[in-house]
C-alpha cells in the first residue's frame, strides 16, 4: 500500500493538469506501452497477494486493438512464497471521446509457483476499464479484470502513445 499511495498521488496530479487530447478513435493507428498496478483479490483464504506489476503492450485502429498484458505478482500462503504471472492477449474495444470506456476479452496462460511445486493454467480473461486522454500522448486507466475465476485485478495505471 506504501508503493501504491505515491502513484496514485502522481497520476492524479497528471490527470488534474489541463490537458487537449485527439481523440484515439479516430481512425489512425495508435501504438502504446502502459504499465499499472492495484490490488488482486483471491477467493483463496490463505493466499496473500502482494502489490502486482503488469506491463503492456497495445495497438489499436479505429475503435478495435490488441493487448499483451504480463503481470507479476509475490504472494505468501501460510508462510510459504508463491510467484504468480499471468501473460494475456486481448482484444480490445474503446468508446471515442476524451473519456472513455474500453471493454477487453481474451486468452490468458498463468503459472503460480513455489520452492517446491508449479501450477499452470489458461483460460479465458476479460474486463472493463474507464479512461482519460491526456494530450495526445498519456492515457490514465482505471479498471476491473476477471483474471481467472478465483482472481480479480482492480487496477490503476497509464499508457504512453506513439
Amino acid at each position: 500500500m506504501k508503493k501504491l499511495i505515491p502513484l496514485i498521488l502522481s497520476l492524479t496530479t497528471i490527470a488534474t493538469t489541463s490537458a487537449i487530447a485527439e481523440d484515439k478513435t479516430s481512425g489512425n493507428i495508435d501504438f502504446y506501452l502502459g504499465a499499472k498496478t492495484g490490488y488482486i483479490y483471491t477467493a483463496f483464504d490463505k493466499l496473500d497477494p502482494k502489490i502486482p506489476a503488469t506491463f503492456l503492450v497495445g495497438i489499436q485502429k479505429s475503435a478495435f486493438g490488441l493487448e499483451f498484458e504480463g503481470t507479476f505478482v509475490d504472494m505468501d500462503k501460510n508462510n510459504i512464497d508463491l510467484e504468480y504471472k499471468s501473460y494475456a492477449i486481448y482484444g480490445t474495444y474503446r468508446t471515442s471521446g476524451k473519456y472513455y470506456a474500453k471493454l477487453r476479452a481474451g486468452y490468458l496462460d498463468e503459472t503460480l509457483k513455489s520452492d517446491t511445486t508449479k501450477w499452470k493454467d489458461d483460460g479465458f480473461s476479460g474486463g472493463i476499464l474507464f479512461g482519460i486522454e491526456l494530450g495526445d500522448a498519456f492515457t490514465v486507466e482505471v479498471g476491473y479484470t476477471v483474471i481467472k475465476a478465483d482472481f480479480k485485478y482492480f487496477s490503476l495505471g497509464g499508457n504512453v502513445h506513439f
